[in-house]
This record gives structure tokens, sequence and C-alpha cells, in this order.
């Protein structure tokens, strides 16, 4: 029989700036590895999963927390996107607002699951205009809800939340917001936002392994969409997986405990930091990284007025290609992503994961060899 040893990670893996999944801190690695609990089952589990609900909505800043309920689904954010746009579907046509690579994906999952909506295009190297908004709502009557992205990743821009849900909620509108890469790397007001589904990751900011995506159901939301429920799939039931959460503190299915685990110890990681200096950590990152690239004539791609700090592009110079960047990088021991997808003239550096000075001040040094030669 051949014995299987644990193999130490090693000193070579890459440090990722990357928006996500992101570098890990050492108690969430040790919880995935070393669960408190075993199973899904357990009374330790059922604790273990009420203390990691009041704390993603403290994390969060969420004000009442009885407001809202932090359901959890074993998914990436985009399934629980998905799990959000299905139960939204029962109280008739929506729009899904698309200004960037992950409003397509959500119109995308729509119309592959055969749900009705109309698709609301915006610019996409800004933020959705309140007024634009407006007015496109006003050409469609017939609308129930409406389902669009926070933050558009892929080129590191900002929505208006708050001025969002002011024109939706005038019109009446359920709200729900793919918060994937804002949540706990910028402030956040959801409840301000009157938003009714917020989707968050736990591979984001968060801070946590992959693999639980979060979604932030309003309490208030809920006799409305349990009313219209007519699910069409069994393991993405929103609504059923929210009261049986709420009601046992555990969910429907055998979800794995280790990835539960993670999601605790970051909460407790953060709750140790403070979320301020988490996030104002993440913003001086990002700035430093900004200003050296500034010195290698490596400019930042978005209008300064638009970007959020949680991931920036930046325009490759002379005749290198991101492949051949990205490969370099990778040699000296950093993985940096791609910028808008199919576009290899530019890349991009997130700081949202859990990265020290050491890391920051590695990664000008390799931008320089990189770039500058």
């Amino acid at each position: 029989m051949r014995v299987m040893t644990a193999r130490p990670v090693s000193s070579a893996t890459p440090i990722l700036f990357t928006p996500g999944p992101v570098r890990i801190p050492r108690i969430v690695a040790e919880h995935l590895a070393d669960p408190p609990c075993n199973y899904h089952r357990q009374e330790a589990f059922r604790a273990m999963f009420a203390e990691t609900e009041a704390d993603l909505k403290a994390l969060m800043g969420i004000r009442d927390p009885s407001a809202y309920f932090a359901t959890r689904l074993t998914s990436t954010g985009t399934g629980a996107n998905e799990a959000c746009l299905l139960a939204l579907e029962g109280l008739g046509r929506g729009a899904v607002l698309r200004n960037g690579f992950f409003g397509a994906r959500a119109a995308d999952q729509a119309a592959q699951n055969g749900i009705d909506c109309a698709v609301l295009d915006f610019p996409d190297d800004r933020p959705i205009d309140p007024d634009d908004l407006a007015a496109a709502l006003d050409k469609h009557s017939d609308l129930r809800w409406v389902f669009y992205v926070s933050h558009e990743t892929r080129v590191g821009m900002t929505n208006p939340m708050v001025e969002i849900g002011r024109v939706c909620k005038h019109r009446d509108l359920a709200i729900a917001a793919d918060i994937i890469s804002s949540a706990y790397a910028y402030p956040l007001d959801i409840e301000e936002a009157q938003v009714d589904l917020a989707v968050a990751s736990s591979a984001k900011a968060l801070l946590a392994a992959p693999g639980i995506g979060i979604v932030f159901v309003r309490r208030q939301t809920l006799p409305a969409l349990r009313k219209v429920a007519r699910p069409r799939g069994y393991y993405l039931d929103l609504v059923a997986e929210h009261d049986k959460q709420v009601a046992e503190s555990q969910p429907r299915f055998a979800q794995p405990v280790a990835l539960h685990a993670a999601v605790r110890a970051a909460c407790t990681h953060l709750a140790a930091i403070g979320m301020d200096r988490h996030m104002g950590r993440i913003q001086d990152q990002a700035e430093e990284i900004r200003l050296h690239l500034e010195t290698l004539d490596v400019p930042a791609l978005l209008d300064a007025r638009y970007r959020s700090g949680v991931a920036v592009n930046y325009r490759l110079p002379g005749s290198i290609r991101y492949g051949a960047f990205a490969a370099k990088m990778l040699d000296h021991g950093y993985y940096l992503l791609y910028g808008i997808p199919g576009d290899d003239t530019h890349f991009q550096v997130s700081t949202i994961g859990d990265l020290q000075a050491e890391h920051v001040q590695g990664l000008k040094a390799a931008l320089t060899q990189v770039l500058a030669s």
C-alpha cells in the first residue's frame, strides 16, 4: 500500500495580487485543515454557523441585524447570483443592468435559465448614471425587479448603490445586487441602498476560502418571494435554504464543514484587525503600487474618478503582452490577473488579499525588473 504523506506548502507558491481567490490568513488555513467540528448536523456546527451569521452582518456594517439574514450556499458567488435570479423570477419580469463583464454574465445566466427579463445596457467605462437608469426603467413599465453588479471588477469600477436603490424603489422594484468584489473591501450600506438580496463570496475580501456564496436576504422581502416561489431547481432554492438556516442554524444539504470553518476564522481575523484598518490597508497598498507603476510610465486605465482601488487595470508598455508578462511575474513569485478578458494589452492588480508590506515591496521590485527591462 502506498503511504501518502503531507506535502508542505512550497516557499515558491506565488503571492496572489488577484481579486479572488485571494491570499488567505494563516488562521483560515488552519481552520481549513483542522475544523473545530467535523459534521454539519452537530451542535458545534450549529453554534459556529450562528456565530458566523452574526459576524458576517456586523463586519458588513449592517446596522439592524434583524433586517437581514446571511444565507449561505455551497457555491461560488456566481452560483449565489443564479439562486437570486431564480428566486426573483416568480415576481414577474425583471431587468439586468449591464455595464461590464459581470453584468453581462448575469444577463447570460438569466437567458440560459429562460428567465423573463430585459437587459438594460450602459457604458462600460463609467458608473451607471441614475438619471439614465430612470429613463431606461421608465421604458419598461412591466418590470418587477432589478439585478445589478455593484463593482465591475474586470475594469475596477464602482456603481452607485444608494442612488440606484432610490431610482428602483421609487418604481417599487425589488433589488438584487452582486456585491461579490465590493463586500468587505470598502464601505457598503446595503440598508440605505435598499437591497433586497445582496450576494457576497467567501473567496474575496472576506479572506476565506472559495466555495461559499453568501446572500444577505432582507427579511421584509421574504413573504413576497415565498408567496410566488416556484423553484425550477432544487439545490439553488434560495427561499428554502434561507428558511432551513433561519430555523435550524444548519444548511439543507451536507455542505463542507471545512469551508464554513474557514469563513468562521476569516470573521474572527477581520474582527481582530478592525474593518477600517482592513479596508484602509487595501486602498493604501493599491495606491502605493499605482504610484510605483506611474514612475515606470505604466498608467492606470480607468478614469481616476471611477476607480475603486479594489482592482486597478494598467496598460502594458511596448510590445509585451499579458501572457509573456504574467509568465515573467510568475518567475518572480507573483501572480497577476488580466483585466478585460480577451484584451492582452493590460493587466490588473488587486490588493484585497491578506497582503503584507513585504509582499508589496517584492511586487514593486518585480514590476520594475519586468517592465523597465
